[in-house]
C-alpha cells in the first residue's frame, strides 16, 4: 500500500509543479546569505508564481527600496540557482504572513492503533470452536494480540 501511495504522491507533486519547485528550497533556506545583510533586512521570501519571485517587505519604505533594487535581487537569486528562473520581482507588504525562510517542517509521531481493554473471558472460548474453522484461527490471533505474542499456528 505504501508503494502505491508514494506513486500517487509523486504524481500529484509533479502535476502541481512540485518537482520544479524543489531547487527553490535551498534558496529559501539560504536567503540571508544569498541576499546579503542589507537586502535580507528589507525583504523576506514569500514565494513565486511562474517566473516572478515574490518578496515581502515589512513597511512601505522597505517595499520602495526593494522595488528600486529588483535587478540586484534577480541577479543574486538567479546566480544562486545557477540558471535564470526568474525575470520579475514582485514586492508585497508582509501583513503578518510568514516568510518561507522561517518555515519549519512539522514532525509527526507515528500513530499506533489503540487496542481496546482486554475482555475478561478472552481465551476461554476455544473449546467450543471447531479446531479447523477459520473462525478459530481468527480467535487465536485475537487472543495472541492481547498476549503480545505471535500465534504459532500461522500459515
Amino acid at each position: 500500500m505504501e508503494h502505491h501511495a508514494s506513486k500517487m504522491l509523486t504524481k500529484l507533486l509533479y502535476e502541481k509543479g512540485g518537482d520544479r519547485n524543489m531547487p527553490l528550497v535551498p534558496l529559501w533556506q539560504n536567503w540571508d546569505m544569498v541576499m546579503g545583510e542589507d537586502l535580507a533586512e528589507l525583504g523576506r521570501p514569500l514565494g513565486h508564481k511562474n517566473r516572478t519571485i515574490i518578496i515581502g517587505a515589512e513597511d512601505n519604505m522597505a517595499q520602495y527600496e526593494l522595488s528600486a533594487q529588483t535587478y540586484e535581487v534577480l541577479e543574486r537569486v538567479n546566480a544562486f540557482l545557477g540558471k535564470e528562473m526568474f525575470d520579475t520581482v514582485q514586492v508585497e507588504l508582509m501583513q503578518g504572513r510568514e516568510s518561507l525562510d522561517n518555515l519549519t517542517i512539522p514532525t509527526f509521531e507515528k500513530a499506533l492503533p489503540k487496542i481496546p481493554p482486554r475482555p475478561d473471558d478472552l481465551g476461554n472460548l476455544e473449546h467450543i470452536f471447531d479446531p479447523e474453522s477459520p473462525v478459530t484461527k481468527c480467535y487465536k490471533k485475537y487472543v495472541a494480540m492481547y498476549d503480545g505474542k505471535k500465534d504459532e499456528s500461522e500459515d
